[in-house]
Parts: C-alpha cells; structure tokens; sequence
C-alpha cells in the first residue's frame, strides 16, 4: 500500500459538516480529490480551511494531464514533498505535523517512517545496480539522495 493512501485529511468530520457531502477521509481518493478540490464546494468552507485546500490544489494538483486529479501526478508530487521534507532533517513526527500546518493532512508516524525506510532501502538498491552496470557517476547521485535522507 503507498504512503498517499495512509494521508488522510484532517477535521474530516467538521469538513462534511461544513459541505453538507460526505466523501472519504483519504486525501487522495477520487472521491475526496472530487469534492475537495473541485467545483463549488470551496465557497462552503471556512477562510483558514479554504486556504489550505487552495494550497494543496496549487501545490500538488498543477498538471496538464487529461485525467487530472486523477492521474498520479498529485501522488508523486507528494511523495516528493515529503522526501524533501525529510532532507531537511524533519524525522516521522514532525513531517506530520508540518503537513498538517500546511494542508491540512494527517497520517500516523509509523506509516511515514515505513516510508522513508523503504525509500533509502530503494535507493541503495539503485546505488547498487548503477555500480554493478558500471555507471559510478549515476551510483555516486543516488548514493547522495539516500544519504541526503539518512541524516
């Protein structure tokens, strides 16, 4: 399971109150991406809420794909967001918390953490196979990424 199907959005309960429609908790679920970020729903909600969702839109949802929302580049934008998050040195807790301040979103620690782990492990996999391909130059970028991480 990825990380974007462990974000959840924050005060779900007050936000389906607040826009008289129920969708998941799911940040990145088609429904959620629907009502949140899309049509008429935004003027339900109050100034604080809306400029956070606004955010996240502007942020994680630019793209001139067919299918946005739903076409994976807000998944991967946010998996970028949450690596450079973490090479500014933020451990699992405080990534949750900023992600919180910033959009609004919450996901538990342990999950983040899973995350970041399977994410230096991929990247020392990659540093190994550009070695054993006899590429040191593309070894030595991701040997840098994975330890820009591991700080």
């Amino acid at each position: 399971m990825a990380i974007t199907d462990k974000i959840y959005v924050k005060n779900h309960q007050q936000l389906v109150s607040q826009l008289e429609r129920s969708f998941p908790k799911g940040a990145f679920k088609g429904a959620t991406m629907d009502v949140l970020y899309q049509g008429e729903g935004l003027s339900k909600l109050n100034d604080a809420t809306r400029d956070r969702v606004l955010d996240f839109a502007e942020d994680f949802l630019d793209c001139d794909c067919e299918a946005n929302p739903h076409c994976g580049c807000a998944e991967r934008k946010f998996l970028r967001y949450l690596l450079e998050l973490r090479e500014q040195g933020l451990g699992p807790d405080a990534i949750v918390d900023v992600m919180g301040d910033d959009y609004m979103l919450y996901a538990y620690p342990g999950d983040v953490l899973s995350f970041l782990d399977n994410s230096v492990r991929t990247l020392e996999a990659a540093e190994a196979l550009a070695a054993v391909d006899g590429k040191p130059a593309a070894a030595e970028d991701v040997r840098e990424l994975r330890q820009n991480l591991v700080r």
